[in-house]
């Protein structure tokens, strides 16, 4: 199903997509507030393209400012959290629901993606490519809104496909040659481990799980990540754990309990002295701020 009426559009920030694709291009700042204050963990594959003003975000690991003609790429399991946006913000926002993706075979298409999307998710196109994005990002809404519906299933798979092509082709066109990259086996190492830690950090907080199964050794595969990632294993699923934490602590009434259960921890003591040691402050402090 696609849409993107304005019963749809009033629901567009959150987790999730009440439908398998929408496509608007007219996200401003008061939209995009909604994902202030703290972090929240997205479920859906999101393409956004800035057409005006910027963003100051956290997208999983990382501070970004995006700016005007920056185009956004952000995977499922993700989370993002507004720092500020400037008056005159306005984003082009494709989605595609989670519910969609598992129709479409989504990590197929993605393995060779994890690595460089997970480095940095924000590319600054040239003006021609960047006035390009906006006009089909237009006339995808345009064909959103008539009567009739015109971009059906199979139409959407397609677009979907465009989109992660195109991802590709811009990728391709920023990497740049250098002795200090990766390597193939590197990088496939890190995606791997990227795929399972979005899956898996909420059951599984011990390294040697994921260096099993990527048939590593834990001191080869600890040294692979941190060189590949600039982080530590360990640093990654904290923060996976971190950023869960804080989205259910503000985005929900989820007791302590609960919350420390659904993140693998034996006992509510367990998780406020994990999640003191990495904030400096409690869970319930974090949620009274």
């Amino acid at each position: 199903m696609v849409t993107n009426k304005k019963l749809y559009i009033d629901k567009l920030p959150q987790f999730d997509l009440p439908v398998d694709f929408i496509v608007y291009d007219n996200i401003t700042t008061d939209l995009l507030n909604f994902y202030a204050s703290y972090p929240c963990k997205i479920q859906a594959c999101i393409f956004a393209f800035v057409s005006s003003g910027s963003i100051k975000t956290r997208i999983n690991l990382w501070d970004y400012t995006i700016r005007e003609n920056d185009f956004v790429a952000i995977f499922p399991g993700s989370f993002i959290q507004i720092e500020e946006t400037s008056s005159d913000t306005k984003i082009s926002f494709a989605g595609f629901s989670s519910s969609f993706l598992k129709t479409v075979n989504f990590y197929k298409y993605i393995t060779s993606l994890m690595f460089p999307i997970f480095k940095n998710p924000v590319f600054s196109l040239k003006p021609e490519l960047a006035s390009i994005f906006g006009d089909m990002m237009a006339l995808l809404t345009k064909a959103g809104n008539i009567t009739d519906p015109l971009l059906s299933p199979g139409l959407t798979q397609s677009i979907f496909k465009l989109y992660i092509e195109m991802l590709l082709q811009i990728i391709k066109n920023t990497q740049h040659d250098n002795k200090t990259l990766p390597t193939s086996r590197e990088r496939t190492i890190l995606s791997e481990f990227l795929q399972l830690a979005f899956d898996n950090y909420r059951d599984e907080h011990k390294i040697s799980f994921y260096a099993s199964e990527a048939n590593l050794s834990l001191s080869h595969f600890c040294n692979v990540i941190s060189r590949t990632a600039g982080m530590t294993p360990q640093e990654i699923i904290m923060s996976l754990i971190i950023m869960d934490a804080k989205t259910q602590l503000k985005g929900t009434s989820n007791s302590v309990s609960s919350i420390a259960t659904s993140l693998g921890f034996p006992t509510p003591t367990t998780f406020t002295r994990y999640f003191k040691t990495y904030t400096g402050m409690t869970p319930q402090e974090y949620r009274n701020k």
